[in-house]
């Protein structure tokens, strides 16, 4: 129903004004109020307290605006910058609602990165002002995120984690160190005051005989895949990640010692500085390794493509071995998605096993112990109550 609105009179001029309701009665208060306060104060008055100017909008930046400031005044490293804006523009997509009505071909075009696809999809959601994110949106995003997992519950809580994975990410593209060197207009802080709920961690249940694995590499893969063998010892007997494996030199091995040392190096970046250790390896190991260095003509001990530092993107130099390592766990019966992730997760877990959980951080590299224990070991030894002989 249209609303009522009033025309009045005052010294010869007339004007109409706006009651902001459909209610007759209501209308023909606010109508007698605006004439009595006309005749007391005038037209201007008048205008400025019931015609109220709007207030201009504060124009903010645009998520491609807000991104792009960030990459040039801040020292995120560029391969975490990335991650982070993968996730803000999963959120904002979603919030605008940028693929309802698409169908399904169409929503595929964003991964074309031949034709053009994935460009125009980048900047339709660049082109969002970033305003479009509110607590009320991204709490309603959250919601939703989740929601679609429906009730089963192993699904749900996957949900969980990777929607608290999104929001932790973004909320650290918002972080007060990083806005206050920022240049373009921002909106207030959509993530300032926001609670993540800890889904909790996604325990580590190992899926691996570590010596019946071993025995059947060194059966199915020495000879045939000696590449993809290598990847295996380094990350099951050194608890290495594929990244540290993928770039470590022969300088870094000492086989006299039978010690890797992970370290910041011209081609390799560390995850923290925590994770620069030194990893011990058992005698078995370096007889493999000596294997490997009497034949190896490269400083890399594995053999790849060039190293590329400034990647933005996870970029291996042996993806091929790594892609034939994958496959092989997989018909070996690794069913971790992160196949060779669980190499490093197993070494973990053998280590606190036996000595203890402290030794586990270390061999993994990881900056607190809670890492270690909630992510990466899996329980080993019987832990029961014995009553009488029963």
């Amino acid at each position: 129903m249209q609303e009522f609105s009033v025309r009045l009179q005052h010294l010869g001029h007339r004007e109409a004004f706006a009651l902001g309701t459909n209610n007759a009665t209501v209308a023909a208060t606010k109508a007698k109020e605006i004439a009595v306060f006309l005749d007391a104060n005038g037209w201007v008055e008048t205008r400025n307290r019931y015609k109220p100017r709007p207030v201009a909008k504060t124009k903010v930046c645009t998520v491609g605006e807000f991104l792009a400031d960030v990459a040039t005044h801040t020292l995120i490293k560029p391969i975490t910058l990335r991650r982070y804006a993968v996730k803000l523009r999963k959120i904002v997509s979603d919030v605008a609602g940028l693929e309802k009505g698409m169908k399904k071909k169409d929503r595929r075009m964003k991964f074309d990165y031949v034709n053009g696809g994935h460009t125009a999809w980048l900047e339709k959601i660049h082109s969002q002002p970033l305003d479009i994110l509110t607590p009320e949106t991204i709490a309603e995003w959250h919601n939703s995120y989740v929601a679609k997992a429906g009730s089963d519950p192993v699904s749900r809580k996957s949900a969980e984690r990777s929607a608290a994975s999104n929001l932790r990410c973004c909320k650290a593209l918002f972080s007060e160190n990083i806005l206050k060197v920022l240049s373009v207009p921002l909106p207030s802080n959509p993530f300032a005051g926001l609670k993540i709920k800890d889904p909790g961690p996604r325990r580590y249940q190992s899926s691996i005989n570590a010596e019946h694995l071993l025995a059947c590499a060194e059966r199915e893969l020495k000879k045939t895949q000696p590449q993809a063998f290598l990847g295996l010892v380094l990350c099951l007997w050194g608890g290495l990640r594929r990244k540290e494996a993928d770039t470590l030199l022969w300088k870094q091995v000492n086989l006299a010692e039978g010690q890797i040392r992970i370290q910041r190096t011209e081609f390799f970046e560390p995850k923290t500085e925590e994770s620069q250790r030194l990893v011990d390896i058992p005698p078995a190991a370096v007889k493999i390794l000596r294997s490997y260095v009497r034949n190896s003509g490269s400083p890399f001990v594995m053999d790849g493509a060039e190293a590329n530092p400034a990647a933005t993107y996870d970029y291996y130099r042996c993806d091929g071995t790594w892609h034939i390592l994958i496959e092989w766990l997989k018909g070996k019966g690794v069913t971790d998605p992160k196949a060779v992730h669980s190499l490093r997760k197993e070494s973990g877990s053998l280590i606190a096993s036996a000595h203890g959980i402290e030794a586990a951080r270390q061999h993994l590299g990881h900056n607190h112990i809670n890492t270690t224990s909630s992510y990466y070991v899996d329980k080993r030894k019987r832990i029961e109550v014995n009553i009488g002989d029963g």
